[in-house]
């Protein structure tokens, strides 16, 4: 991974996320950073004053101190924390708020333990990688409004990424908008509507293994059900209720884990 003028450059993933997360940023707090590359980049590429790099283990924050040192940046511009989530984040400590790269069951635990930071935020980036419904439903629950979506491939993959902010009172969101995304469902991007057929097509060759099944589970049957209503609801407006299947690629085809 190698930048601008230090001699890295972030995946598409990445990149997504550090254009959602502003170039205005006074502090951001970088949740599971890893190696920390997101938050350099922004704090070179002068999007950041502040950032704070955090992760549950030491060996990742000690790469990314590593890291920032030999790109020239000092520990009052780039630091670090080993902190479970946002228990080591103080509310209004960090403007912005990143959590990408674990999934989403994952992901509301840590923001309902921290929710009082997360409402203290300016917006918060997110990047699910599983059970991004849920994330949603969390969401809405706890009032924050979903103002942008994002969705990129990488290496066979669809990855989504939301900028949401604090907004108050709580809402609810249809099956599709939950499983689908409200802004991605309105923007219909080519890409957007190749995931959704995909999701389409594995929902009903679930539910085909699953009725054929000796043992049912109306639990997962439900699930896929909600799935494939959603993507037929979605696809309707843009008159794709009757294409026919992805066309799999050599790798195979990729949706997020359901």
């Amino acid at each position: 991974m190698m930048s601008s003028g230090q001699g890295f450059k972030l995946s598409e993933r990445l990149r997504m996320v550090a254009d959602l997360a502003g170039t205005d940023i006074s502090s951001l707090a970088d949740v599971g950073c890893d190696h920390g590359w997101l938050g350099i980049s922004l704090l070179l590429d002068g999007h950041a004053a502040h950032v704070i790099g955090m992760d549950l283990r030491e060996g990742p924050l000690s790469h990314a101190r590593e890291n920032a040192f030999a790109c020239g940046l000092e520990s009052d511009r780039f630091e670090t924390r080993l902190s479970d989530g946002l228990d080591r984040l103080a509310p209004g400590e960090a403007d912005v708020i990143v959590m990408a790269g674990m999934g989403g069951v994952l992901m509301c635990g840590l923001l309902s333990r921290g929710i009082e930071t997360a409402r203290a935020a300016k917006r918060l980036v997110l990047s699910p990688q599983s059970h991004i419904e849920e994330v949603r439903a969390f969401l809405a629950a706890e009032g924050f409004v979903i103002t942008d979506e994002r969705m990129c491939r990488e290496s066979g993959k669809y990855y989504t990424v939301m900028c949401v902010s604090p907004g108050g009172a709580a809402y609810t969101l249809k099956d599709e908008e939950l499983f689908f995304g409200p802004v991605l469902i309105k923007k219909g991007e080519p890409l957007f509507l190749e995931y959704v057929r995909g999701m389409r097509d594995k929902a009903r060759k679930r539910l085909s293994e699953i009725r054929k099944g000796s043992e049912k589970n109306s639990c997962k049957e439900e699930y896929f059900e909600r799935i494939l209503r959603g993507a037929e609801k979605v696809q309707k407006p843009a008159g794709l209720a009757n294409t026919g299947s992805l066309t799999e690629r050599k790798d195979g085809w990729h949706g997020q884990q359901l």
